[in-house]
């Protein structure tokens, strides 16, 4: 190999290692939990969100995956059904429960895409799935 090719296949190294580290800086920084990232969203109250009453709050503690609590009071009106789907952590770090919620008399329809979310240190507070508003 003549020294121009040395030359050329050293300096290919030292690009190929460049990219590889600010490769890996950038992914570390994507590892980085979201709460340091972001600061402490997961006790910033919800934006467009209403904050539930004690007796949804007391069932959204201890629901599970197909618990129903028929309630007087809630977000959604007075005697609603309220059907507990999956738990699940947000991007922000709250823990979350996706809801159907069903009226108990007419009119029954009531839009079914809920979500409930726990903002520490603040409660529980409720709003539409976003994925359901596009519908």
């Amino acid at each position: 190999m003549n020294h121009r090719n040395r030359e050329h296949s050293a300096c290919r190294h030292v690009r190929l290692a460049t990219a590889c580290v600010a490769l890996a800086v950038a992914l570390a920084g994507c590892a980085v939990p979201a709460r340091q990232q972001l600061g402490d969203t997961a006790s910033v109250a919800m934006n467009d969100a209403t904050r539930v009453g004690p007796q949804l709050a007391a069932f959204l503690d201890n629901a599970t995956t197909g618990s129903v609590a028929t309630l007087a009071s809630t977000p959604w009106g007075a005697n609603v059904s309220v059907h507990a789907r999956e738990r699940y952590f947000a991007a922000s770090g709250r823990q979350c429960v996706r809801l159907d919620v069903t009226r108990n008399v007419a009119p029954a329809s009531l839009p079914s895409g809920e979500v409930a979310c726990l903002v520490t240190g603040s409660g529980w507070y409720a709003q539409r799935l976003v994925t359901e508003i596009i519908r």
